[in-house]
């Protein structure tokens, strides 16, 4: 599974470090979405993105597919679907990458 975050925007930065310290199978690749020349960065900059395979996860399904794959945020899984009926967890993320701040 690949992750790529923002590199400029220090809560990216400490994502991706919570996602490497939470990742004990070592089955995730963090990686700054500027290293990242194989895709359009213009739509990276706007949210998380988890490449799983084939499949693309993008902005708050990304949090979902994170919490999906790694054992230590299972518990976390079930309150984030709660989230996805009414748009809320889209939306609250949204929210918050809008008001991120970039190095």
């Amino acid at each position: 599974m690949r992750v790529l975050i923002d590199g400029a925007c220090p809560l990216c930065r400490a994502l991706g470090r919570g996602l490497k310290a939470l990742d004990l199978g070592g089955t995730l690749r963090v990686e700054a979405l500027q290293e990242a020349r194989d895709l359009p960065q213009a739509e990276l900059l706007q949210a998380l993105h988890v490449l799983e395979g084939k499949r693309a996860h993008r902005g708050y399904a990304a949090l979902l597919a994170l919490a999906r794959r790694l054992p230590l945020l299972w518990p976390l899984y079930p309150f984030l679907l709660l989230l996805v009926p009414f748009g809320v967890g889209e939306g609250l993320y949204r929210f918050l990458a809008q008001r991120r701040r970039r190095a």
